[in-house]
């Protein structure tokens, strides 16, 4: 099976990052509060599980897509595979790998190219709170691990769905099909973030 194609079969095209904003039909939650980092780090753990139970709660599997920057040595990435398994997430043989260079459309001249190195595959559905923790840790230092470093896409095969918390602040939701979303629009509606909301109500309220 071709992972990398299967998950943009799933969005209709390449991943881009903020997916809220990159892709129709999408919802925005707001996850950590304030508080400690740690406090900060288990609120929007806390907070992604009970989205994420809906959007995988009938799954055996979850596809997984991690990307991150390629690393200047080997060392870097050899850390954040162990990061990984400290956080119990173990790659296995059957994944997908790929390079990427970042988007440069922005880029000021002289910039250096940078890549972005992609694994996708699958891993049992009790996993999630683990994927979840290396999600939402992204952006905090050493004093807090097990912290791969990485974005963690998360894939519903069955329904479409892809979840991504982008870091303690907060998650997107997308899919091709507005149905599959409604649900968790009016179920979760309390922890939508206030700023995207508007534009949320527009797809998702019913008339």
């Amino acid at each position: 099976m071709n992972l990398k194609r299967k998950i943009e079969e799933i969005v209709g095209g390449p991943y881009r990052f903020a997916l809220f904003y990159n892709f129709a039909n999408g919802l925005r939650f707001e996850l950590s509060e304030d508080g400690s980092p740690l406090d900060q780090v288990l609120t929007a753990l806390r907070k992604a599980t009970v989205i994420c139970d809906d959007v995988f709660g009938k799954e055996e599997k979850i596809l997984v897509h991690l990307q991150a920057f390629a690393p200047a040595s080997q060392f870097g990435l050899r850390n954040m595979i162990r990061e990984l398994h400290v956080a119990g997430i173990v790659i296995p043989e059957a994944r997908d790998v790929w390079i990427k260079a970042e988007d440069q459309t922005h880029a000021e001249d002289g910039d250096e190219s940078r890549y972005w190195v992609n694994c996708a595959f699958e891993v049992p559905r009790a996993k999630l709170q683990n994927l979840l923790w290396c999600a939402v840790t992204t952006d905090f230092g050493p004093s807090l691990r097990p912290n791969p470093h990485c974005r963690v896409y998360l894939i519903n095969t069955n329904q479409g769905i892809v979840a991504h918390p982008y870091d303690d602040r907060g998650m997107d939701v997308i899919s091709r099909s507005t149905s599959v979303l409604v649900g968790l629009y009016e179920k979760h509606n309390d922890l939508l973030l206030d700023y995207d909301r508007e534009a949320m109500s527009q797809t998702f309220i019913r008339s």
